[in-house]
């Protein structure tokens, strides 16, 4: 049976309170699901059948779950927490220092790429061929163009290396061009004004059987932070673009990647400050995915352009998505009217526990779920445009909209949970089924691991 689309829109509030409002009571489910009080305010409820006012007193919380768990239980502290600040108490430290940003030019190494191979000038580096491997912490200043060339870290030193890129174009064919094999920390800064080009191939060689690092056309086995007002284009037509299999941290610069699997990924961690980033990526667009350490795995946004086209979910995380910030227009599994395989994933932004947003503007196309945690989602405030081939906000175990203002312009349903507390905030719901489902369990839309591009996207890959 084809059933007929609902159009609703709330203010402060949305779910059964149309039932409230009728009866002028608490309202209960047809089929006898507990509905109890809470602090909740609801000015008006509109469909495109009906519209009612309720009382400014009226209080309604709905709880499908009456034979399961009517709170939202959380694995980590995150899952509890209400806001992003909250919610960031409970990770490690991440290795970001604003100090460490700070350039000495008069002590720069000089690494100048040429079709001759590779000149230095300073102390630091050692060059077989067109291999230039830095072998101590300091600042590394590289400019020129080298094809079939690789920039190497490889330190025991305990301090940071920063490697200025001030117009780098460097390709190679069968492995990382840009290869982190050990150092405490790297700095990539983009100097002002310039434009640096990486590119890999579509076929690495490894000196065994055994061996699959590195996998990206940039990869760090360590600490990895990309700063600066320059740009950089990476293209990773092996596997990922940007890896970093500790953290990674980007600060800075108009950053533009396109990758056969996963853009842009942090193990440990994907912290995004500033700077404007397009990823164009086969798999998932940013990525964090380890999943042995709960205050690991997590991806937090405070500012920057996000622009995202992702075959796979186009921000996915091991743990959990914060962002207090930032412009974000992602597309995700082809974009509302696209279409994913029963094994793979397209949601706009996942989280294997929770999400939750405290401010920005995001526009949303995907596929799957345009917003998918499989604990808790907590909106606080932000601006929200959602067209998607299935729900526009779910969680899995409670769902919380404390403010913001959404138009979800096209969703299978709006919004759903098994426990929704609506605080305030203004939301518009366009659906071909409910608006507002209170539904007990995964609905079957739940995380899909992997994902992704002809490697999987597994983690640690």
């Amino acid at each position: 049976m084809v059933k007929k689309a609902k159009s609703l829109v709330a203010i402060f509030m949305l779910l059964v309170l149309l039932l409230a409002a009728c009866t002028g009571q608490a309202a209960t489910t047809s089929s006898s699901q507990a509905v109890g009080a809470a602090e909740t305010t609801l000015t008006s409820i509109s469909t495109d059948e009906t519209a009612v006012t309720v009382p400014d007193t009226q209080t309604v919380v709905v709880d499908y779950a009456a034979t399961e768990t009517t709170a939202a239980t959380a694995a980590t502290a995150v899952a509890t927490a209400e806001s992003v600040a909250e919610a960031t108490l409970a990770f490690s430290e991440t290795h970001d220092d604003a100090e460490d940003y700070v350039v000495d030019s008069a002590t720069a190494t000089q690494i100048m790429l040429s079709g001759e191979g590779i000149a230095v000038e300073g102390a630091g580096v050692t060059v077989n061929g067109r291999i230039a491997t830095i072998t101590a912490a300091g600042t590394y200043t590289m400019s020129g163009t080298l094809a079939e060339g690789q920039i190497v870290v490889d330190t025991e030193d305990e301090e940071i290396v920063q490697l200025v890129l001030a117009g780098v174009q460097l390709s190679n064919s069968s492995t990382a061009p840009l290869y982190i094999a050990n150092a405490e920390e790297t700095i990539i800064i983009l100097a002002d004004g310039s434009e640096n080009f990486v590119t890999d191939g579509a076929a690495y060689v490894f000196a065994s059987a055994e061996e699959d690092e590195p996998n990206a056309a940039i990869f760090s086995k360590d600490a990895l932070t990309i700063t600066g007002s320059g740009s950089l284009t990476v293209v990773g037509n092996y596997n990922d673009g940007i890896a970093s299999k500790d953290g990674l941290v980007i600060s800075g610069g108009t950053i533009g990647v396109t990758a056969v699997d996963d853009g842009i990924r942090g193990k440990d961690y994907l912290v995004i400050k500033d700077g404007q980033i397009t990823v164009a990526a086969q798999g998932d667009g940013l990525k964090s995915d380890e999943e042995t350490d709960t205050t690991l795995g997590y991806i937090t946004i405070s500012g920057g352009v996000i622009n995202i086209t992702s075959g796979s979910d186009a921000i996915d995380a091991q743990t959990d998505v914060l962002i207090s910030g930032g412009e974000f227009n992602l597309t995700s599994g082809g974009g509302s009217h696209g279409s994913v395989s029963a094994d793979s994933s397209g949601k706009g932004i996942k989280a294997a526990v929770s999400i939750i947003i405290d401010g920005g503007t995001l526009t949303i196309n995907s596929a799957d779920d345009a917003l998918h945690a499989s604990e808790s989602l907590v909106i606080n405030n932000g601006s929200f445009t959602i067209a998607t081939g299935d729900d526009g906000m779910h969680a899995d175990t409670s769902l919380t909209l404390n403010g913001g203002l959404a138009y979800i312009t096209e969703s299978y349903e709006g919004i759903e949970s098994a426990v929704i507390t609506i605080n305030g905030g203004e939301f518009h719901v366009i659906s071909s089924d409910d608006g507002v489902n209170v539904a007990a369990g995964n609905d079957g839309s739940g995380t899909t691991a992997g994902g992704g591009g002809p490697r999987g996207g597994g983690p640690g890959q």
